[in-house]
C-alpha cells in the first residue's frame, strides 16, 4: 500500500491571471504613487510578481506528481472564453494580519475571474481532488504595510485577460510557471 507524506510546504501552488506588460506596469505605478500619497512605507510587489490568484492549493502540503498532473490536465481541457478584468477599489485584505495587503479589486469587473475560478475548482473535483475548496477573491495585491483602509475608488486597472497559468511560487524567489493555457476568442 502506498503511503502519502505530509510535509509541511515551502512553496505555494496556485492558478493565476498575469497583467500583460502594461497592466503590470501601470499597477508598479499605482503602487508607488499610494505608497507616496498614503506615506507607506510598504515596498511594492514588482512588476513581476503582480498576479491574480484564480485557484490556490489548498492541502497543508505541496502537491506530488499526480496532483500537478491532474491540474495541468484540467487546465489543458479548460474552455472559457478571454475576458476583460477592470479593477477600481482599493483596500487591506487580511486586517488581522500585522502586515496586511494593501490590494486593488473590483466589482463587475472580476466576474470573468470568478467564472474561471468556478471551473477550475468544478473541474478538479471531477478529475478527483478530493481536498478543502480553494476560495476566490479576485484582488492584485500592490504592497504589503500596516496601513489599514476602507476601501476607496482609483482610476480602474484593466487587461483583457488570453491566459492564465500555474505557478509555484517560494519566498524570495522569482515565480516559476509550471504551464501557461490560453484563453478562447483571445
Amino acid at each position: 500500500m502506498e503511503r502519502s507524506v505530509w510535509l509541511p510546504r515551502t512553496a505555494n501552488y496556485f492558478f493565476a491571471l498575469l497583467p500583460n506588460p502594461v497592466a503590470a506596469a501601470a499597477a508598479d505605478h499605482m503602487a508607488r504613487a499610494l505608497r507616496n500619497w498614503l506615506g507607506l512605507s510598504g515596498s511594492p510587489r514588482g512588476i513581476d510578481k503582480y498576479h491574480v490568484t484564480l485557484w490556490g492549493w489548498p492541502e497543508p502540503r505541496e502537491p506530488d506528481l499526480q496532483d500537478l498532473a491532474l491540474m495541468h490536465r484540467v487546465a489543458g481541457r479548460l474552455r472559457q472564453n478571454a475576458f476583460k478584468l477592470r479593477f477600481d477599489e482599493v483596500a487591506t485584505f487580511a486586517q488581522a494580519a500585522e502586515t496586511p495587503a494593501l490590494v486593488i479589486t473590483g466589482e463587475d469587473g472580476v466576474i470573468g475571474a470568478y467564472r474561471l475560478h468556478d471551473t477550475l475548482d468544478r473541474d478538479l473535483r471531477l478529475g478527483g481532488f478530493r481536498g478543502k475548496r480553494s476560495r476566490c477573491n479576485p484582488h492584485l495585491t500592490l504592497l504589503y504595510d500596516r496601513f489599514r483602509t476602507k476601501a476607496f475608488r482609483v482610476r480602474p486597472l484593466s487587461w483583457r485577460v488570453a491566459d492564465f497559468a500555474l505557478i509555484r511560487s517560494v519566498p524570495c524567489q522569482p515565480y516559476e510557471i509550471l504551464g501557461r493555457w490560453p484563453l478562447a476568442n483571445p
